[in-house]
């Protein structure tokens, strides 16, 4: 007989083994089927590995800028390998911390390629053996990978984005097609480690769907960095030569990099898992859930990338805590009204809520900034590039939409999200204290001038 779990679930990534550690605080007996490593894209190929070696280029990037400090400069030639070795000491030391946190909680961890027989039962094949797991729920997070562009051969460099920080070297001449946040982010970091950078975009612009101002600035600030920029281009295809590749652009442009990575989006994990047998409802490819995340099959939910919608860890985490609760019982349900998302480029784009563009079409707003360049902690880090943007409904205060570009915008968009979250109106963002000198006065300023009284812009704005 088949152990048999309260719960189980088809992926260890960040819907996965978060919804596990759920579903044991909940007193569930919990199983996780993983193919590959826990932590899934995130911790292994994407967000902990590109922030790792970004970190890296942050630093090359200090080192560089010595003499603004005061500082006699110093050597900073990049080690490429020295640099992938500890992004892998990094994403194996936060793994093991996963699987640890599976003993405490007694999450069982069965390893292989599963597939649903039914609603309670999943195959696990490895190495040619199989294994039976049963559960009364099943949860499906399997994920999502990223998707092949028609023209690009496989074979050495060119890159998939989950397999960019496996590089071994450092590219001459490195050609990113694709200029949503993986695509910026992998040109910032490459560019600073010494790579000549060439960027593509089929649309008209970068991040083509975040705030278009914010956008703008993004790429006028990758441009000061000598990273060539080309939206509004397709790459038709490339051809491999001896050292370089001939990659020819539909207006008939070449380029000639070394080096190719792709970052033109994912596709949802949902092939062979035995879906389609028992009638789980998919929208090419993407598996079609309800508020609870239940599929609409009696006892399987599913929750990360493989359900679509924003593709973002910190949503994989939500829903599969989510799943957990609901499917044990205690009618939980998603909420995606507030999402913030951060793109790691150098500086870095966080949001949250709705672009000017979005807010306008929908309501009356008024909008206000403050650039970090008037900012005392902006000009102690020498970091005076990017601002704070807020849009607030004209009426009501309420906060529509935030964006920030410069440092640590990642770090300090949580405070508008809560807001927000909370119903509060920028008022009690501008009454609340913040403390000098901090990156987080930029706020309290951006609050300020909704209301007409920024201390550090003179009238009309920066």
């Amino acid at each position: 007989m088949p152990e048999a779990y309260d719960i189980a679930f088809l992926g260890g990534g960040p819907a996965g083994y978060q919804g596990a550690v759920r579903a044991a605080q909940l007193g569930a007996k919990v199983a996780v089927v993983e193919e590959r490593f826990l932590g899934g894209v995130c911790l292994n190929w994407g967000c902990i590995p590109t922030k790792t070696v970004r970190a890296s280029a942050e630093a090359a990037r200090t080192l560089r800028r010595a003499r603004e400090f005061g500082l006699q400069p110093v050597e900073a030639s990049p080690d490429i390998q020295a640099i992938i070795a500890r992004k892998e000491r990094v994403v194996s030391g936060l793994r093991a911390c996963i699987g640890r946190l599976f003993q405490a909680h007694r999450i069982a961890l069965v390893e292989g390629r599963g597939r649903l027989l039914a609603a309670d039962k999943i195959e696990v094949e490895k190495d040619g053996r199989l294994d039976l797991v049963q559960a009364a729920r099943v949860v499906i997070a399997t994920g999502s990978r990223p998707a092949r562009l028609p023209g690009f051969p496989q074979g050495p460099r060119v890159f998939m984005a989950d397999e960019m920080l496996d590089i071994d070297y450092l590219p001459q001449h490195l050609l990113v097609v694709g200029g949503g946040a993986v695509g910026v982010e992998m040109a910032a970091i490459f560019r600073e480690l010494g790579s000549e950078v060439t960027l593509i975009e089929a649309l008209d612009r970068l991040l083509p769907y975040e705030d278009e101002e914010m956008a703008d600035y993004v790429q006028g600030a990758l441009k000061r960095r000598k990273i060539r920029i080309k939206c509004g281009f397709q790459a038709k295809e490339a051809q491999v030569g001896a050292k370089s590749f001939a990659v020819r652009l539909a207006d008939g442009t070449e380029l000639a990099p070394d080096t190719i990575l792709l970052a033109t989006g994912r596709r949802f994990n949902s092939e062979d898992l035995g879906l389609e047998a028992l009638g789980v409802n998919l929208d090419k490819g993407r598996i079609m859930v309800d508020e609870h995340l239940r599929t609409n099959v009696p006892g399987i939910y599913a929750a990360g990338d493989v359900i679509g919608g924003w593709l973002l860890a910190h949503v994989a985490f939500a829903e599969g805590i989510c799943a957990a609760e609901h499917a044990l019982g205690l009618g939980s349900k998603m909420d995606y009204g507030v999402v913030p998302r951060c793109t790691f480029t150098l500086p870095e784009y966080a949001a949250v809520g709705l672009s000017e563009a979005e807010a306008t079409a929908r309501y009356p707003v008024k909008v206000a900034r403050f650039p970090f360049k008037s900012l005392g902690m902006g000009q102690c880090l020498g970091e005076l590039e990017g601002l704070v943007k807020i849009i607030a409904h004209k009426e009501t205060d309420q906060i529509l939409g935030a964006h920030i570009l410069g440092p640590h915008a990642g770090d300090m968009i949580h405070e508008l999200a809560v807001a927000m979250r909370g119903g509060l109106p920028s008022r009690v963002v501008m009454e609340t204290i913040h403390a000098h000198p901090t990156l987080s006065e930029a706020v309290l300023e951006v609050a300020q001038a909704l209301h007409g009284q920024a201390i550090h812009l003179p009238p009309g704005g920066a």
